[in-house]
């Protein structure tokens, strides 16, 4: 259900080598919201993990604010990049941000993926 299109690798500040996988768009689109948003918080950990030199399960994606996990203007702009070219979404800066967790920022994605959240979150670029 997760075909990759994408992959890359990047090492963490202790040295170890996380390959990345980016979700297929087909297959969250097809899938049902809790489908969608384990497979978008995998996506989102990995990328996290990517600027802040971490593993993805070190990931905080509950307890702390964008912010407190380390993402500032840069980062915050070089992962709404990424993500919107691997995934075909809009993603709002300012929302990026401001969310009160990583969780929020999933959240937000997987709605996008779906028909329940197209008027509140915006929908997927089109291809």
């Amino acid at each position: 259900m997760t075909t990759a299109r994408l992959s890359r690798t990047y090492a963490t500040e202790d040295g170890d080598t996380v390959e990345m996988t980016v979700p297929d768009t087909e297959a969250l689109h097809s899938a049902g919201l809790s489908v969608r948003t384990a497979i978008l918080e995998r996506y989102v950990r990995e990328e996290l993990g990517r600027v802040l030199g971490i593993h993805p399960r070190s990931v905080d994606t509950t307890g702390r604010p964008m912010g407190c996990l380390g993402i500032g203007s840069i980062s915050g702009i070089e992962l709404q990049y990424r993500m919107e070219g691997a995934l075909g979404v809009e993603l709002n800066l300012q929302r990026l941000l401001l969310a009160n967790s990583a969780q929020e920022l999933i959240d937000c994605l997987a709605w996008q993926f779906g028909p329940e959240g197209a008027e509140k979150y915006g929908s997927t670029v089109p291809a």
